[in-house]
């Protein structure tokens, strides 16, 4: 059995365009992979650029809110210091009238009669 050698170099000569076109797809593969990876290399950055922004802003707007509602908290403590206190003035009347420390006053203001003595 003759081997053809022109028959032999066409058909490495076949196998190696195959080989060139599948090296060449795969290298436009990578390329492409590549790109995509820094595309999303640059949006990760972008991220946390925005990340730390979006951080800064709510700190700030944190500290803003904490000084408008600071005031209000003192108003509301006030204005809960207040009812106690008045509450206790009315408890310490009230213990105060049940007791006899203050006596209960007639509803007219004339002092009541004194006793008299009795005559000999």
């Amino acid at each position: 059995m003759a081997i053809d050698p022109a028959n032999t170099v066409q058909a490495l000569t076949e196998r190696t365009e195959e080989v060139v076109l599948i090296v060449r797809k795969n290298v436009e593969e990578v390329q492409e992979r590549a790109r995509k990876l820094s595309d999303a290399d640059e949006r990760a950055e972008a991220l946390k650029e925005s990340s730390k922004q979006f951080e800064k802003t709510s700190i700030r707007l944190k500290r803003s809110y904490d000084e408008e509602n600071s005031c209000c908290n003192q108003k509301k403590r006030k204005l809960v210091v207040v009812i106690v206190v008045g509450v206790l003035v009315i408890i310490l009347i009230i213990v105060l009238l049940a007791t006899g420390v203050i006596p209960a006053g007639s509803s007219s203001s004339t002092p009541p009669p004194m006793p008299t003595a009795p005559k000999p």
